[in-house]
């Protein structure tokens, strides 16, 4: 788990298979990933899978970065890659519509210049992109010549029916997003581009998968916080609880990862309904993992009790430093830890922020056990695998 700012960076190696899931800023690529890449490359090891799981400053920023300065097919200057897991414009079904005009083109193009532009509620140093920012990790993968989504990047990596995926010794089992999702996602898009009095359909090219990323990256279409008159009050999650509308984070990459006896749940900034409804069936009420990512950096509108009730680890991962939102929250570490439980639970954080501090301090509700680890930055071993 790699200190990612506000955002997620994570190195996973399972059955001896190693996956990147996200990479947070370019800063983060930089001085965090591209030395510990470098160093498997070096040992002989490579990346089975890189997964992007959405189009948000704070995930896609240094992967624009690793796949802009890792070469070409042959002469990858880090490390091999198999796979690149990543939904943009052409991997959603589009009809045939009308041709952009000169002046859709000259829009497009003017979004493309811009770039991908950080937040205003972004930390200084966490630019997205620090350089190559005229192009969507789209238009790099193709250029680079990665296989993209199983080809190239046609197909979309949604939750059922796709079937569970195998790589080396892993199973993966994606459980979002929803195909709904992205296709909201979309339509979110063309609606702030007829805003701008774009004229064409969207049709698919490199310019408007440029564009298409970077308006989602910088824009956001999510709704503002809403802060409950309970939040922060010793509420409980059930008094704090709003579901998340953005429709970026509701488009999350969500899966589960199986290889050797280790089960993981990694969750981007799932929706709770959506992980709720992709969840694999099995007997009883609730399903058991090795360790989960807690969605949307701890984020009390992304984690509900249901979901909680749902699922459960002795590992429960979060990544942020507290810059954005004041995640995480909370409501949703206090729901993790005060449920009964026969096992002892282990809430990782990769920054050392007030919450956690204040979790440190909490006795759970039920008298679980449960230990706190602050400022994890090294592999963590879950039955014998790291991450």
């Amino acid at each position: 788990m790699y200190p990612a700012k506000n955002g997620d960076a994570f190195l996973i190696e399972v059955a001896g298979q190693y996956i990147l899931i996200d990479a947070g800023y370019a800063s983060t690529f930089h001085d965090e990933i591209a030395p510990d890449l470098s160093t498997l490359h070096h040992d002989g090891k490579h990346l089975s899978l890189a997964v992007c799981t959405h189009v948000d400053a704070d995930h896609i920023g240094g992967m624009l970065e690793f796949i802009a300065s890792n070469g070409t097919p042959g002469a990858r200057r880090i490390i091999e890659i198999d796979e690149v897991w990543h939904n943009s414009l052409r991997s959603l079904p589009t009809a045939a519509g009308v041709s952009d005009s000169d002046a859709d083109q000259q829009l497009l193009e003017a979004i493309q210049r811009r770039g991908f532009q950080a937040r205003a509620a972004s930390p200084p140093a966490a630019q997205p992109i620090s350089a190559h920012q005229g192009s969507s990790l789209a238009r790099l993968l193709t250029q680079h010549g990665y296989r993209w989504n199983g080809g190239n990047g046609l197909q979309c990596v949604q939750a059922q029916p796709m079937p569970a995926v195998q790589s080396g010794g892993v199973e993966l089992h994606v459980i979002g997003p929803p195909i709904e999702r992205l296709h909201a996602l979309r339509r979110w898009w063309l609606s702030e581009l007829r805003r701008l009095s774009y004229k064409g359909s969207g049709q698919v090219s490199a310019l408007a998968e440029d564009a298409y990323e970077m308006l989602l990256a910088s824009e956001a279409p999510a709704s503002e916080e809403v802060m409950p008159v309970a939040a922060g009050l010793l509420g409980r999650l059930k008094d704090v609880y709003i579901a998340d509308t953005s429709l970026t984070n509701g488009s999350s990459i969500a899966v589960v990862l199986q290889g050797e006896g280790t089960r993981l749940l990694f969750l981007g900034d799932a929706w709770a309904d959506d992980v709720i409804a992709g969840l694999p069936e099995e007997g009883g009420d609730r399903v058991t993992f090795d360790a989960i990512k807690v969605s949307h950096h701890g984020s009390r509108h992304n984690s509900n009790v249901d979901l909680l009730q749902r699922v459960d680890a002795p590992c429960f991962l979060v990544s942020s430093d507290g810059s954005r939102h004041g995640h995480p929250d909370f409501e949703v570490l206090a729901e993790i830890v005060d449920r009964p439980a026969k096992l002892t639970r282990h809430i990782h954080f990769n920054y050392d922020t007030p919450v956690a501090r204040r979790l440190a301090r909490h006795t759970s509700r039920s008298g679980a056990p449960f230990s706190v680890h602050i400022g994890h930055r090294d592999w963590i071993d879950i039955g014998g695998r790291e991450l």
